[in-house]
């Protein structure tokens, strides 16, 4: 009776492996698994070296299901993402490298609804706003470091324009930064353009106007959507899209682009395809002596892990970004790695790369510290 039951059992895992194409054990589970047709079952996992865990998915016919889990080297969770069916839907929850929450957005049925939060290192909530259908529904508040609301921005509701203003540039960034470096000259000008964006694209048309049309150095724009309205479950990092180029010789070029370039995408999720964008700019146009990045200090970096193949200095314009304001990590480490520089409204940090690793210092009343190579929040 005993070898019947051994013989029904094995005969009965045979067949299961049978209908595996594929398969990984690791500690007794079975993992990565493909079926005959080459579709993804049950528990993915990824690892570091010296086996720690970098990643844990599971799929159902080879669309995630359920929790999708990523851990930094060091242990700390990097993202909780929830799917169903291969869609988005639930909380995205984003962390830091010292295990604090960062982010948190909300999907449902793959389109962002619902709030979206942003937090400081402390804990305190930094922003936040809410999205409807994709797109940002009413305004995005600003808190301070302490916890107290301070102003509202980035509302989504406002028709887009690109009218040119040139009497009024008191609270033009573009302007502002470009008039304090006028030894700019051959140039890669990058924009993101995503819905959290377009209050700030008449600036670049202003700056233009007044600066450009008199300066026979020609400038080169790329601007990005973050996709072309590509589902967020598609995008990859380095393959994401939406990436327009314009030589600008007339400010209608100019403005033609930008509309083109909305035209095509919204953004959706919050982090961007900066890094991309940067790239594609290079490669089309060669042997610029900066790349200006005009960014969303709001937005996270979707592939920072390509920032080692950019070998010019990236010059970040910060839009919304005030005296006593946080500035992005992921921002300031594209300047300090690319031996670029960050700029607000009101100043320019230039000597990022010369701060010592391991010391504290200061930028716009927060403290940060370079570990590992890395410039994050104190």
């Amino acid at each position: 009776m005993f070898r019947l039951f051994i013989y029904i059992y094995l005969l009965l895992n045979s067949f299961a492996f049978a209908q595996l194409k594929h398969f990984s054990l690791h500690e007794g589970d079975t993992i990565n698994t493909l079926d005959k047709d080459s579709l993804k079952q049950g528990v993915w996992r990824e690892f570091y070296g010296l086996g720690k865990l970098k990643s844990e998915t599971v799929y159902k016919n080879n669309k995630k299901q359920g929790l999708d889990i990523s851990w930094y080297n060091s242990g700390c969770v990097k993202q909780e993402i929830y799917y169903n069916n291969g869609q988005l839907d639930g909380p995205v929850t984003y962390y830091d490298k010292n295990c604090k929450k960062e982010l948190i957005e909300n999907y449902k049925n793959g389109i962002k609804e619902g709030l979206e939060i942003t937090y400081y290192s402390n804990g305190h909530i930094k922003s936040e706003g809410n999205y409807k259908k994709g797109n940002l529904d009413g305004v995005y508040k600003i808190y301070t470091r302490t916890g107290k609301f301070d102003f509202e921005s980035r509302t989504g509701t406002d028709p887009i324009t690109f009218d040119a203003e040139l009497e009024d540039t008191i609270t033009n960034t573009v302007f502002k930064v470009f008039k304090r470096n006028p030894k700019w000259k051959k140039n890669i000008i990058v924009t993101d353009l995503t819905s959290s964006m377009y209050p700030y694209a008449k600036q670049i048309n202003t700056w233009l106007k007044l600066y450009f049309l008199k300066d026979t150095t020609q400038q080169y724009f790329v601007f990005f959507n973050d996709g072309d309205k590509k589902k967020d479950t598609e995008k990859k990092i380095g393959a994401t899209g939406g990436i327009y180029i314009c030589i600008a010789k007339t400010c209608e070029e100019l403005v033609n682009t930008m509309k083109l370039t909305i035209k095509k995408g919204e953004g959706g999720d919050n982090p961007e395809n900066v890094i991309e964008a940067i790239l594609v700019g290079i490669k089309k146009i060669r042997k610029p002596d900066n790349i200006i990045l005009i960014a969303d200090n709001w937005a996270k970096v979707r592939d920072l892990s390509l920032l080692s193949r950019i070998k010019i200095p990236v010059r970040v314009i910060l839009c919304g970004v005030f005296e006593g304001m946080e500035i992005n990590t992921d921002y300031l480490n594209i300047a300090y790695k690319t031996h670029g520089s960050i700029h607000t409204i009101e100043q320019d940090i230039t000597e990022l790369i010369n701060q010592t690793s391991g010391k504290k210092f200061n930028i716009n009343g927060f403290d940060y510290i370079i570990k590992n190579g890395n410039v994050i929040a104190n």
